[in-house]
């Protein structure tokens, strides 16, 4: 039986953009509620230091990189970590965030008798990936064989919690990203050039690709059309968007995020699977009108025609582009909508409340901070 928690492990072997955000605003507004915390976390691909992103009264741990070529590596260095943390501190949830690091902790939690509860936030299910059915058939079976262990799994979007459902046969817990509140403040004062903009890492999962060659595309024909890619990622991805034409900004703090999407004209994202894209959120909290594909994560943000427009494939994403950028007050009464939406359903102080909900700590809701949101400030490493 779950119970409220007053000492919470999070574990997540790869803290990415999307991730470590959440982790940053989940734990400051638990450790405002009096719970006591650590975050044992991979090594990032960069040299961010992690501790800018979170609470000082978060304790941070780092689990050592594994050397050798054994793919039981990985696995050994993060048995051996969380091992660790339950025999040296008191802990009574464990919550376990990504895919990797649910597979992985389910399955060392297994073998641990008399473990603490345990949660489960994928963030993204890889499974939802349909051109690598290969990958996709083998995340779905991990996913399968850990839903066999006791958990409670904890979604970020309607229909991520529908896919949680079918795997697992567990009921699931909805929780909904927020939005820093910077973002609802945000004046937009659009370049004189029409500016596409995307943000989060360039990766396979974002559709690096996708976004290079629908900036290929209009580039061909001429259209005086620039393409902005907020944020760094894969070597191969960001030479085939620099190739296309794409201003890659590399990694940028939450202000100057806040100033690109200000200058930009449209929002796209080129997802191929998401969970619930905090970027999505907060170019609709700025409010600009979003053309995204059409996958979980992402039409669970946005409603076609109403908070914008999704896309089925290339072409259709290019044409809605197209239309949105000629067609002006489409585009704002689409924007208008989706900040109304954002203000609705992403604000900080109902992610509070049901953060809190979850863990069984609704006796312990507080008023809301007066910077509540401002872990997400680091946003983007």
């Amino acid at each position: 039986m779950l119970y409220a928690p007053s000492n919470i492990l999070h574990v997540t072997d790869q803290p990415s953009a999307g991730v470590l955000a959440f982790l940053a605003l989940a734990t400051r507004e638990l450790v405002e509620a009096g719970v006591q915390q650590t975050v044992l976390h991979g090594q990032r691909s960069d040299a961010t230091p992690i501790e800018r992103y979170f609470h000082p009264q978060v304790r941070l741990v780092s689990m050592e990189r594994p050397s050798g070529a054994s793919p039981f590596k990985p696995l050994d260095a993060f048995r051996a970590a969380l091992c660790h943390e339950l025999s040296s501190q008191r802990c009574d949830a464990v919550h376990l965030h990504a895919p990797r690091a649910g597979w992985m902790g389910r399955a060392v939690l297994s073998g641990v008798g008399g473990h603490p509860p345990v949660y489960y936030s994928p963030h993204g299910l890889r499974h939802l990936n349909r051109e690598r059915p290969l990958t996709a058939a083998w995340a779905s079976m991990m996913e399968r064989l850990a839903g066999l262990s006791a958990f409670r799994p904890v979604a970020c979007s309607l229909g991520e919690a529908r896919e949680l459902e079918r795997l697992t046969h567990r009921t699931v817990a909805v929780l909904e990203n927020p939005v820093d509140s910077a973002f609802f403040g945000v004046e937009r004062l659009p370049d004189a050039q029409p500016r596409v903009i995307t943000v989060g890492r360039a990766c396979e999962q974002k559709g690096a690709d996708v976004f290079a060659e629908l900036a290929a595309r209009f580039h061909f024909v001429g259209e005086n059309v620039r393409f902005v890619w907020v944020g760094a990622g894969d070597a191969r991805c960001e030479q085939e968007l620099k190739a296309a034409g794409v201003e890659v900004t590399g990694w940028l703090d939450a202000d100057d995020v806040r100033a690109q999407l200000a200058r930009a004209h449209l929002y796209v994202q080129t997802s191929r699977w998401e969970g619930m894209s905090l970027s999505v959120l907060q170019a609709m909290a700025v409010g600009l009108p979003c053309v995204v594909t059409d996958v979980v994560g992402n039409r669970d943000a946005i409603t076609h025609e109403r908070t914008g427009l999704l896309a089925g494939d290339l072409s259709s994403l290019a044409v809605q582009v197209k239309q949105l950028l000629e067609e002006g007050d489409r585009a704002r009464r689409l924007g208008d909508a989706a900040r109304e939406e954002a203000r609705q359903r992403f604000h900080a102080t109902r992610f509070r409340r049901a953060l809190l909900s979850l863990y069984r700590l609704e006796g312990e809701l507080l008023p809301a901070s007066p910077r509540a949101g401002g872990a997400l400030d680091t946003a983007l490493p």
